[in-house]
């Protein structure tokens, strides 16, 4: 794929990841090899059902994800990837793009995946770059309230971000003990006063929620689907709003 100059971001991380009851063992760089066999006929029956995708146009060969790459022209805004392995989902979705102004497609799948499936926990990424960074972060631990982490260079943080972790196992002394002195129990800015030095949601918080898999090791063979699929015109209408240089 050659670079095209209408993409107004020169690279981003855009993905929902869904981790289904019972819950495994935390992947890593050592274990990732080990990860469940890629499941086709699920990923179909999941693009189907995303609330940014209108119809399944063309199916192409199974690629592994850590080829996944960063829309590089307007024809790639047109596919999406999806992992199934075992009880867990990852969807890969340029409509996921937001830029906290001009789209709402993250947040709007997101609520419709925590709806279908609120018994998954559910992590939402939205990283962009360009001359700037926007990110958003989303989270869902069943019987938790919300986490949303937003903004450019700040993060306004809505939730409790160490009491997901708790949740979900995280204690003293182990991965993520870090984020356990966090009391995000409402909207902070990440650069106000006492909080400046609390953590910010990113990487190592995801990896957390998401059992490792939000990152992408060289070392792994996890497999994904790869569709190309039309838009619903709303949806088309915020892709290009956030993803077409001006």
């Amino acid at each position: 794929m050659s670079p095209n100059p209408q993409i107004a971001w020169r690279q981003s991380t855009l993905q929902i990841t869904r981790i289904h009851p019972p819950y495994p063992t935390p992947y890593d760089q050592r274990v990732i090899h080990h990860v469940p066999a890629h499941d086709p006929v699920r990923a179909r029956a999941v693009v189907a059902e995303l609330s940014t995708v209108a119809a399944v146009a063309e199916e192409l060969d199974p690629l592994p994800r850590r080829d996944i790459d960063h829309p590089r022209d307007i024809g790639d805004l047109d596919y999406v990837a999806v992992g199934c392995w075992g009880n867990i989902v990852q969807i890969n979705d340029p409509a996921f793009g937001e830029d906290g102004i001009l789209s709402t497609n993250l947040e709007d799948a997101f609520d419709a995946q925590v709806k279908a499936h609120s018994e998954a926990r559910i992590t939402a990424v939205c990283e962009m770059y360009s001359a700037e960074t926007y990110g958003k972060y989303l989270a869902h631990v069943p019987g938790q309230s919300r986490l949303c982490a937003e903004g450019w260079d700040d993060q306004d943080v809505t939730g409790d971000p160490a009491q997901l972790l708790r949740a979900i196992g995280v204690g003293p002394g182990g991965p993520g003990a870090e984020y356990l002195n966090t009391d995000n129990t409402d909207s902070t800015d990440a650069t106000d006063g006492a909080d400046q030095d609390e953590p910010c949601i990113g990487i190592e918080y995801l990896d957390l929620l998401a059992y490792g898999l939000h990152s992408v090791y060289t070392s792994e063979n996890a497999m994904v689907s790869l569709f190309k699929v039309t838009r619903t015109k709303d949806v088309q209408f915020e892709i290009d709003e956030v993803w077409r240089q001006a």
